[in-house]
């Protein structure tokens, strides 16, 4: 590494002279504005229209997964009606006319409540009815009645471990975790984007100083021949091939600026959050220009690092759980359901005596009358009357001795059973489990997948580091030789013992050196970048927390 740094002051050097005259440069307006790379990466993870949509992607996972657990909130339904009902019938002692007319007044309410325990489910219902009737056998009309129920229904099989329903919720959180997995992975991609950006925009804004010493030194040698052809120690015809290699130097300087520009939009391009901001008008000045220090070095920590922390790894591990938990209802539900039901209701009754006539009375009137006379003759009492007898005391009120009988705990009911169901072949599950089989079998694939790309990314980063510090090494061999080289030619050409194509030539070889240690540096940086990537560990060397 030191001769890393020792290659990166190198290449930091000032310009040897001022930049030549250029144009100003298409909308920049604003005041040049010192960047760090941390800071552009802390922008560019607050404005990034490409993590807000991905941001949008987990709030929508959430709220599916809110929606799934949404099956165990208790259910409150509300039925009143109103009902007339006129029956035909031949029975002239419930309807003379041949109409049964009866009237019913419905309140009824009820509360479904299914738990995430054992798959239990529980309901409670309180019905309540007003009825009037024109049948004068009813004792009571109007009549009300009330009737609470309560239910519990366990399933002892199928259904008892798992169910569909908590089958959902199990799935959607894995896939909440999925979602925000993906949100890591695109922070990670964004900040390796950044990191890229940053290092180009470096590179770029250092190579148009090269370019800029290269104009400076272009003029230093064509003002160096115009003295020497003054003096009459170099021929006239020389003064155009150093013109000529100034021009052309001027036009790659030119060629930088753009380079710089583009650059610098692409670095704006992921920090700017709209098209207003700015941010657009402004130059940027990366201060950073050393090399980042790679957080692993040795290959077999590196791709352990990576299989371990890498979201693409992570997100297929979640979704093979997901599928675990597929498989898992799918196997359920080749088994029988047999539920144990039970349930208990209590009922009460009220109303007011019946007013119509009984038709058994005035049917048996002349009997007994006749009777009555003929007992009297004999001196014998008459017949005590035969009327009907009314409903119970306990049973003449309004509503509330409907609910007081209700309450009572005189008229109730208990009831407790099993409830049995077997698809003998259920070729429904067979195939869901055979489909979560395959499912598996894909996701051990693309974790295989997966794994070797993580593999070979760790490998080529580790390489890319490897390289581009030899070529930084080298590049810093080649400027101090290409320096020493024109120094001396160009004493020889200050003593006519040489020509501007040979100090041109010298000049040109010092300028790709130094644009080759500005490549290198770029290429090391770059690949740290992608190691950070590759290993998983961007969000920690840059500390960062994905909420």
């Amino acid at each position: 590494m030191k001769a890393v740094w020792i290659a990166i002051l190198a290449v930091s050097v000032p310009a040897l002279s001022q930049e030549p005259g250029e144009r100003p440069r298409v909308g920049i307006t604003g005041a040049e504005r010192k960047l760090t790379l941390e800071q552009a990466i802390q922008e560019a993870l607050g404005s990034n229209l490409q993590i807000e949509i991905e941001r949008t992607n987990v709030d929508t996972a959430a709220q599916i997964m809110k929606a799934a657990q949404g099956v165990f909130d208790p259910v409150f339904r509300y039925r009143p009606s109103l009902e007339t009902r006129n029956t035909p019938t031949p029975n002239v002692l419930i309807s003379p006319t041949g109409t049964l007319t009866e009237r019913i007044h419905r309140e009824d309410f009820s509360l479904q409540q299914l738990t995430p325990w054992r798959g239990m489910s529980l309901s409670a219902n309180f019905d309540n009815a007003r009825q009037s009737t024109n049948n004068p056998f009813i004792g009571l009309n109007p009549f009300l009645e009330s009737r609470l129920t309560f239910g519990i229904a366990l399933p002892l099989v199928r259904g008892r471990e798992i169910d569909a329903a908590r089958a959902q919720i199990k799935v959607r959180a894995k896939q909440r975790e999925v979602s925000e997995t993906e949100l890591s992975l695109r922070v990670i991609e964004v900040v390796t984007q950044v990191q890229n950006a940053y290092w180009n925009l470096v590179a770029a804004r250092r190579e148009r100083e090269v370019r800029a010493d290269g104009v400076a030194l272009g003029r230093e040698q064509l003002a160096r021949s115009q003295r020497q052809i003054e003096s009459g120690t170099l021929a006239p015809v020389e003064l155009a091939a150093a013109e000529a290699e100034l021009q052309r130097r001027i036009d790659s300087y030119m060629a930088s600026v753009n380079a710089v520009t583009q650059a610098e939009n692409g670095l704006k391009l992921l920090l700017a959050g709209s098209r207003e901001d700015a941010l657009w008008n402004d130059a940027l000045a990366p201060v950073d220009a050393r090399p980042l220090e790679p957080a692993v070095k040795e290959l077999g920590e590196a791709v352990r690092t990576g299989l371990d922390k890498r979201p693409e790894l992570k997100a297929v591990r979640l979704l093979t759980e997901a599928n675990d938990v597929q498989a898992t209802l799918a196997r359920d539900r080749r088994k029988p359901q047999l539920n144990l039901v039970a349930g208990y209701s209590t009922a009460g009754l009220s109303g007011t005596i019946n007013q119509a006539p009984n038709p058994f009375e005035g049917l048996n009137a002349p009997l007994n009358n006749r009777v009555d006379q003929l007992s009297i003759l004999a001196g014998l009492p008459p017949l005590p009357g035969g009327a009907f007898p009314g409903p119970p005391d306990r049973f003449l009120g309004g509503y509330g001795r409907a609910l007081s009988n209700l309450g009572g705990g005189s008229f109730y009911t208990v009831q407790g059973g099993i409830q049995l169901e077997w698809n003998l072949r259920n070729r429904t599950a067979d195939a869901e489990i055979a489909q979560a089989a395959i499912a598996d079998r894909r996701l051990k694939l693309q974790m295989r997948q997966a794994e070797q790309g993580v593999e070979a990314e760790v490998r080529n980063a580790l390489q890319a580091l490897e390289s581009a510090s030899a070529r930084i090494q080298a590049a810093q061999a080649s400027e101090r030789a290409a320096q020493e080289k024109l120094e001396s030619e160009i004493r020889l050409f200050q003593t006519g013992e040489s020509t501007n194509f040979l100090v041109l030539t010298r000049q040109n070889e010092l300028l790709d050196s130094r644009l080759r240690a500005v490549i290198a540096v770029l290429e090391y940086n770059r690949a740290v970048a992608r190691l950070e990537q590759a290993t998983g560990l961007t969000l920690e060397a840059h500390r960062i927390t994905v909420n």
